[in-house]
């Protein structure tokens, strides 16, 4: 029987090259934001086991109903890939936008939990399960201007090494992945010296199809990036 791979902002970057690398060997449970870049993934993904849904993950009432239907059409998750995310605004700290520092917590960090508490109980169950929490290299060294984004990836951080702590008796794994630049949509100008996103998606790809204990930090960088701490 197939494993379920869930996989949050699953239309673009790391979560749509990495739908992509398991749609041939994994049930695959899809979310994103836009509808038009949806219907374009599921089309590559061919005749793949898929059920998807577009809506903002930071929404609680339809980030519960999507993996409530999740629930029912595949009766499990073995494996959730905490993706979402974004950058929305650079700022030196002494000038950010309140509401966007709000935001960035509750859309990298406070909903990633929610997703963790949802799916988690399916997990427990069996007593088996894999948590991917992708993370940033920005929680390994800092850059200015970049308050809002680090300081809600360095929140999801902290939370997943205690995650991995707690759930660890269950036999649930937790990884967190920490990619440098990564040349996707999430920046407004192309950086082809950059990681590729299927490169990242290789790297987590092999993390779930690990057969013997957890792989539980995976931290790439391409070779242009200096931040090293």
């Amino acid at each position: 029987m197939k494993k379920t791979v869930l996989i949050t902002g699953a239309t673009d970057g790391i979560g749509k090259a990495l739908a992509i690398l398991l749609s041939k060997e994994y049930n695959l449970a899809l979310c994103g934001r836009d509808e038009s870049k949806m219907r374009a993934l599921l089309q590559e993904l061919g005749d793949c086991r898929v059920y998807s849904e577009c809506f903002d993950m930071t929404d609680d009432e339809k980030r519960h109903a999507f993996c409530t239907n999740v629930k029912n059409e595949f009766g499990t998750v073995d494996v959730l890939v905490n993706n979402a995310g974004a950058n929305t605004k650079k700022d030196k700290i002494v000038n950010i936008n309140l509401e966007d520092l709000r935001y960035m917590f509750e859309l990298n960090c406070v909903s990633a939990v929610g997703m963790i508490q949802e799916i988690y109980p399916l997990m427990a169950e069996k007593q088996q399960g894999l948590i991917v929490n992708v993370l940033s290299s920005c929680c390994l060294f800092n850059n200015p201007m970049t308050g809002s984004y680090s300081a809600s990836k360095d929140a999801m951080e902290g939370i997943s090494k205690i995650l991995l702590k707690e759930v660890k008796a269950e036999n649930i794994g937790v990884c967190n992945v920490y990619p440098g630049g990564v040349d996707s949509n999430f920046r407004a100008a192309s950086k082809p010296q950059y990681l590729r996103p299927e490169t990242v998606a290789k790297m987590i790809r092999n993390c779930i199809e690990n057969e013997e204990g957890c792989v539980h930090d995976i931290v790439i960088r391409p070779f242009i990036e200096d931040n090293m701490a």
